[in-house]
């Protein structure tokens, strides 16, 4: 009787193993086109206008959030705040409650240099620049990521569907 269950097991454990690998050959592969120099951010480029007040990646805190937001809710226990609008989220370090990463998704919040959600990715680049880093699926979709600054702590990124931007990462270490 004990054979029996460790044949159902290793059964079932190659079953699971099989479908794996098979669900995982069939995501497409990821191209990462660095540019010859990288786009220095300024400043003025982790400043976002909210029209209420601004918000200072890396150096404005929750508190500010609130005043600038008040229907705003937290998610959870987390460092995540939601506006009742825009549509965004503002993630907060967790040790110095600093706001450090902005994710837009709506028209109604462009980034520091005026690219909204729905722009065209033509506008971006004349903008922001074409010294950007790109994300890509070797798929052939047209979904891509345009990455502008150094490194990925400290950088405004682009996710790009179907030619228009999709959404807005801004994000900036603790100042």
């Amino acid at each position: 009787m004990a054979k029996k269950g460790t044949v159902c097991v290793i059964a079932i454990v190659l079953i699971v193993f099989a479908f794996g690998f098979y669900v995982s050959g069939r995501h497409p592969r990821v191209e990462i086109i660095c540019p010859e120099r990288d786009t220095l951010l300024s400043e003025e480029d982790y400043k976002v206008n909210t029209g209420n007040g601004i918000l200072t990646l890396g150096r404005s805190t929750w508190d500010e959030a609130v005043r600038i937001y008040p229907r705003g809710k937290s998610l959870g226990m987390s460092t995540i705040f939601r506006p009742d609008n825009p549509d965004c989220l503002l993630t907060f370090s967790e040790d110095e409650n600093i706001l450090i990463k902005l994710h837009i998704d709506g028209p109604e919040l462009p980034s520091p240099r005026g690219a909204a959600a729905g722009d065209d990715y033509k506008l971006v680049e004349a903008q922001y620049g074409k010294d950007y880093t790109l994300i890509k699926n070797t798929d052939g979709s047209n979904y891509f990521d345009m990455v502008y600054g150094k490194n990925r702590e400290n950088s405004v990124t682009f996710k790009i569907r179907h030619n228009k931007v999709d959404r807005i990462i801004i994000q900036r270490e603790v100042q």
